[in-house]
Parts: C-alpha cells; sequence; structure tokens
C-alpha cells in the first residue's frame, strides 16, 4: 500500500534501528523540517549525492522519527536525534503549495533477525571496537543488538563511507546475506 510522507535529504543514511543526529540549519532547511514535524507517523530521510553538475537523489529511504533534540548550537541550528523505523522505496516525488519535498511510497520489509555464527563474530568485535573509539557512537546506539547479523550489518553500512549507489543495492535486499559478504570482502581487503 502507497503512503505519503515529507522527505528531508542527507549524505549520510540512517537504517532501521539505528540512530543520527541531523543538524537543521535556519532558513529553507528548518523550514523544510518544520513541515516534516507535522506528519504523525515521521518523516523521510533520503540519501542524495551531488555529482559533478548534478544532484542525484536515490529512491530507497528510511522513515524516521525524533527521539531527542539540542537548540544550543550558536548558529541557530536545531540539533536533532531520530531513529530509523523501516526503509522504503519512492515510487513518486511531488512538491506542495510551500515547496516541500512529499514521495508516495511503498514500505520494504525489515530484515529477519539472524543469529551470528562463530565465523561471524569478527563483524560484531570489530564494531565493539569502533564504539570503544568512537564514544558518540556508542551512545547513540544505546540497545546493542551485537548477536544480530541484520543488526550489525545495518549499523557498518550507516558508518562505513561506502557509495552511496552500492548502499542503495544491500538495502534492496530481503536479506543481511548480500551486505555481510560484502562487508567482509572490505575488510579482508584491508588486511
Amino acid at each position: 500500500m502507497k503512503q505519503s510522507i515529507p522527505l528531508l535529504f542527507q549524505h549520510r543514511h540512517i537504517l532501521p534501528g539505528g540512530r543520527m543526529p541531523l543538524r537543521v540549519a535556519p532558513g529553507q532547511q528548518m523550514e523544510v523540517f518544520k513541515n516534516a514535524l507535522s506528519s504523525t507517523d515521521g518523516f523521510g530521510i533520503c540519501m542524495y549525492d551531488e555529482a559533478e553538475k548534478e544532484s542525484h537523489v536515490f529512491h530507497i529511504g528510511t522513515r524516521v522519527t525524533i527521539e531527542d533534540f539540542d537548540t544550543s548550537a550558536q548558529d541557530g541550528s536545531l540539533i536533532v536525534t531520530v531513529y530509523g523505523h523501516e526503509n522504503f522505496r519512492i515510487h513518486t516525488l511531488h512538491e506542495n503549495k510551500e515547496g516541500f519535498l512529499f514521495a508516495e511510497y511503498e514500505s520494504i520489509p525489515l530484515w529477519p533477525e539472524v543469529e551470528i555464527k562463530m565465523d561471524q563474530q569478527e563483524l560484531a568485535d570489530k564494531l565493539k571496537q569502533m564504539f570503544s573509539k568512537h564514544p558518540e557512537l556508542n551512545e547513540l546506539n544505546q540497545q546493542k543488538q551485537f548477536n544480530n547479523l541484520s543488526w550489525l550489518c545495518q549499523r557498518w553500512l550507516e558508518i562505513l563511507p561506502v557509495p552511496a549507489c552500492d548502499k542503495q543495492a544491500l538495502i534492496n535486499t530481503p536479506s543481511c546475506q548480500n551486505t555481510y559478504d560484502y562487508l567482509m570482502s572490505i575488510m579482508q581487503e584491508t588486511h
């Protein structure tokens, strides 16, 4: 069933079960954000990529809701922490009379939880190390699921500088297996 959702665009991606801080600048971005707040189901975060001379909006986003916000930024920005609920596929984009973008979308089923096996433990161990080195990531992920391969793969996709087109392709699969294979190939290349 197609639904409509207001959109915000980011260079980074948030996935289901993830948390991400967003800086909302004063001006047009703040107006878009205020409009998005009027939606009772949250709003959509979509990746975009500014290549050469064009901006490219990707067709898969994540429905998010706000968990916390901070207005103490000196430049008048608002820092909001959002939580990812589900991925969605955009069917059509439309602009309302104020110039804000909305998407007609269809939800993408969540990846099923997969208990990690012994030979997959490295992925969890490396994420624990990452959280230890970066306390801000550790704080964002309060309910860690180191035994759930799907959760691990999603957190790695949020953190790693994987090309947006690759992230989109991996997210658009029915399980985490392709993402796990991709992540392990990256980790093996770096050794």
